[in-house]
C-alpha cells in the first residue's frame, strides 16, 4: 500500500472511529508499528490528530481533505446532486464552489449531458470534467490543498468578473436562526462572494449540517433563494425557510 493510500484509510479510519490505535492499524494495513507512528506524527503536524500512548485522536471534523470529506455521506451528496439537476435547465451559467457536494452536482450535470457555463474554484472538478459537455471556467488562484480549492486575491479577482444565473454553494453548518457557517475563512468568503455577485443562489445541504453553528459565518437565508437537501425539513424550519422567502427544491 502506497503512503498516499494508507493516508487516505488512516483519514477515514479517525473520521469515524475518533480513535485509533498502532497496533491495530499496522495489521490492518500491513506495516511495521513505526510505519503508522510516523503516519501519525505527520498528521499531528498537520494538526488533525493529538498522539497519545499507543494510537491517536481526532482534532478536527470540519477541515479533513477533501478526498476523506467526500466519502462521508455520499449517498446524500448523490440525492442532492439529482434534484439540482432536475431544477437546472440548460443553457445557463453558474459559480459552483469546492464543497464535495457541489462537486457531486456538477458531476450529475455531466452524466445528463447538460450544456452549462460553470466557473468554480473547485480543482478535482477540472480533472474529473474536462471531457464533459460543461464548459468550464477555473477562477484560478491559490491551491488550498486539503480542500483542492483555489482560494486568495487572483480567486476573487476571477469571480468578480462574472454575473452567472445561479451560484450553487454548500457550507458546513445552516443553525435554526438562519445562520449559515464554514470552518475556512477564505474558502467562506469565496462563498459569500459567489452569492453577492450571482443572480439566484442555491444552497445545497445535507441533513448532517442542519441545527449546527461552525466557526465563520459568510451569510444567511436572507442571502439564498433555494435550497435543497437530502431530507424533508420539519414544520417550524420550513416555516423559517417561508418567512425568509426561501424555496426548497424537491
Amino acid at each position: 500500500m502506497k503512503a498516499f493510500e494508507r493516508k487516505k484509510k488512516l483519514l477515514n479510519e479517525l473520521y469515524f472511529n475518533k480513535v485509533v490505535y498502532v497496533n491495530e492499524l499496522a495489521k490492518e494495513f500491513k506495516v511495521s508499528e513505526e510505519t503508522i507512528r510516523r503516519d501519525l506524527e505527520k498528521l499531528e503536524k498537520e494538526g488533525i490528530v493529538e498522539r497519545n500512548y499507543g494510537g491517536a485522536r481526532l482534532l478536527k471534523t470540519e477541515d479533513l481533505p477533501y478526498l476523506v470529506r467526500n466519502t462521508h455521506n455520499k449517498e446524500s451528496k448523490l440525492n442532492i446532486a439529482k434534484k439540482i439537476d432536475t431544477f437546472i435547465c440548460n443553457d445557463i451559467s453558474l459559480f459552483a464552489d469546492s464543497s464535495s457536494t457541489v462537486v457531486e452536482t456538477l458531476k450529475r450535470f455531466a452524466v445528463s449531458d447538460k450544456k452549462l457555463h460553470v466557473i468554480t474554484n473547485a480543482v478535482n472538478a477540472l480533472y474529473d470534467l474536462n471531457q464533459s459537455s460543461l464548459e468550464i471556467n477555473s477562477t484560478g488562484g491559490k491551491l488550498l490543498k486539503q480542500s483542492y480549492a483555489f482560494i486568495g486575491s487572483q480567486t476573487i479577482e476571477s469571480i468578480n468578473k462574472f454575473n452567472p444565473d445561479f451560484a450553487i454553494i454548500s457550507c458546513k453548518a445552516l443553525n435554526r436562526d438562519g445562520i449559515i457557517t464554514d470552518s475556512n475563512e477564505e474558502e467562506a468568503y469565496i462563498k459569500q462572494i459567489m452569492m453577492n455577485k450571482a443572480k439566484k443562489t442555491i444552497l445545497a445541504l445535507d441533513s448532517s449540517k442542519l441545527d449546527k453553528t461552525s466557526l465563520i459565518t459568510f451569510g444567511s437565508l436572507s442571502n439564498i433563494d433555494y435550497i435543497v437537501s437530502d431530507n424533508d425539513f420539519d414544520a417550524k424550519f420550513i416555516e423559517l425557510l417561508q418567512k425568509k422567502s426561501v424555496k426548497i427544491i424537491n
